[in-house]
């Protein structure tokens, strides 16, 4: 592997891959790194990328391999350096704790360890690997009818309570780190991913007046946090539970609609054709109220889903 531009980034030859210069070794076993697909070669975020993982045979094991774009910070590394390093270590935490407690719907972590590029050490982590996410596959198939979408809402939100019972909240809810895999051709759990900025109850990680999220996705009081923190005029700049809820009411909008939501809402703006659209449209609006003393919490919407999934006859 190679370092350019501030990113990791697979050793090509003649435009092939070389698998000699893009491995790792694990409990003996040696591991290719392979671009996702031809058309999606790697997944960049602001932390780190992502690639396929085969081993040495040449069989797809069905891994994803998630490295860190920071190397291990010295003594006088910044403290941006520090920060975006602790939050990958802290990912892998996260996700290991979720897994030995038998969270099934967060991507399960396999193994991790460290790639030593040009004398530096990047962390890494080994996760299963996923045929496709959810903004993939709500724009793939038009033809979802409403039962299916009930039922992606109640998967979805059954692996955002996941998190929120062992006191974590994800912060980065968007349809590109909700993961479906096709298993014996039945259709797996989706599970959610990236839990690059996942945060504790208990603990505070976030710097003063950082974007916490992706633009277009943020709940009001992280959009507080960016523009109004430094200011100290008192908004309300806490990033818990009812962010994630303001997120996943927004996501709840993509899987029956297609687009996101923007504005003050009225189910004229709900153009999407399902049965009991009033109530759909209801609950996506108590989710994304501005207030969150307003907002809808864990009880209200457990209601709604539950009599939503009752009517499409959902488990």
């Amino acid at each position: 592997m190679e370092f350019r531009d501030r990113s990791l980034v697979l050793s090509e030859v003649g435009g092939e891959l070389v698998d000699e210069l893009n491995e790792i070794v694990n409990d003996g076993t040696r591991y290719h790194l392979k671009y996702l697909s031809s058309e999606f070669k790697f997944s960049k975020g602001g932390n780190s990328n992502v690639y396929a993982l085969r081993d040495s045979s040449g069989r797809n094991a069905d891994f994803a391999i998630k490295i860190c774009n920071y190397s291990s910070p010295g003594r006088n590394a910044s403290p941006h350096v520090k920060r975006r390093h602790g939050r990958f270590m802290n990912e892998i935490f996260v996700l290991r704790e979720l897994k030995e407690k038998g969270k099934q719907n967060i991507i399960q972590i396999e193994f991790d360890g460290v790639i030593n590029v040009d004398n530096r050490d990047f962390p890494y982590y080994v996760m299963e690997k996923a045929d496709t996410d959810l903004k993939e596959y709500i724009l793939g198939n038009n033809n979802l009818d409403d039962s299916e979408k009930v039922k992606l809402c109640l998967d979805i939100y059954n692996s955002i309570k996941e998190l929120h019972d062992e006191g974590y909240y994800h912060r980065d809810i968007k349809p590109d780190n909700v993961l479906l895999s096709f298993k014996g051709g039945e259709t797996a759990t989706w599970k959610l991913c990236d839990l690059g900025i996942v945060a504790h109850r208990e603990k505070d990680y976030d710097d003063i007046g950082e974007r916490i999220g992706p633009i277009g996705w943020l709940s009001p009081e992280a959009m507080n946090k960016l523009l109004t923190q430094k200011a100290n005029i008192g908004f309300d700049c806490v990033i818990d539970d009812k962010s994630d809820i303001f997120q996943l009411g927004k996501l709840f909008w993509f899987i029956f609609q297609g687009n996101t939501p923007i504005g003050q809402l009225e189910l004229d703006d709900f153009i999407c054709e399902i049965v009991h659209k009033d109530d759909i449209f209801t609950l996506i609006k108590e989710m994304l109220r501005y207030s969150k003393e307003k907002r809808a919490d864990r009880e209200m919407i457990d209601l709604f889903m539950g009599d939503i999934a009752k009517r499409y006859a959902v488990a």
